[in-house]
């Protein structure tokens, strides 16, 4: 029943934050959210602005297939979606689906890959969201590859507001162990 529920709450998320115009309004105080599904090796979890990821890694086990869902949204338009992985060799997509002419990916060997979507303030969305697989490197003599991964989303701050930003930081372990999400 619980998956049903999260499907159908993906399937709202999607149709909200990929079809929505929106207006941006004279001032907005109210900071962007983030939602980071992952899914594989039996593992679902859901992250989001209001986890606490000083006090949590995610162990992802070494040559394994993930499916993710990661979504930005603002009532007041989203200037920009980041998700910010480590090197090339972390993670390699086997099936993005990336809609190409909103989000980008950008690698800049070989300490960082950096995958975008960029609002328009002349024609601003409330979100944008990006679904695909990846699958993780092989960790040569199980020596394990460590990172981050940084979620950002920054929204317009209003007509003449400052921007609003909402960020997290999830470090990962890519190793020979079984996926799992150690809290400390």
């Amino acid at each position: 029943m619980k998956t049903i529920k999260t499907f159908i709450i993906i399937i709202f998320m999607l149709w909200l934050t990929t079809s929505c115009e929106t207006r941006i309004p004279e001032v907005d105080t109210i900071p962007p959210t983030f939602s980071f599904e992952l899914r594989g090796d039996g593992f679902n979890q859901i992250f989001t602005q209001d986890d606490d990821f000083s006090r949590m890694q995610l162990n992802l086990k070494s040559n394994t297939e993930y499916r993710f869902i990661y979504s930005g949204a603002d009532q007041g338009g989203v200037a920009l979606i980041r998700w910010q992985l480590g090197g090339e060799d972390q993670i390699d997509f086997t099936r993005p689906e990336f809609p190409f002419d909103s989000w980008i990916i950008r690698d800049i060997p070989p300490i960082s890959r950096m995958i975008e979507w960029s609002g328009d303030r002349s024609n601003p969305r409330t979100g944008g969201i990006l679904t695909g697989i990846f699958r993780t490197g092989d960790v040569p003599d199980n020596t394990g590859n460590s990172g981050t991964w940084r979620f950002f989303v920054r929204d317009f701050g209003g007509q003449s507001g400052t921007p609003n930003s909402i960020r997290g930081n999830l470090n990962i372990l890519i190793g020979d162990s079984v996926t799992e999400l150690i809290e400390f």
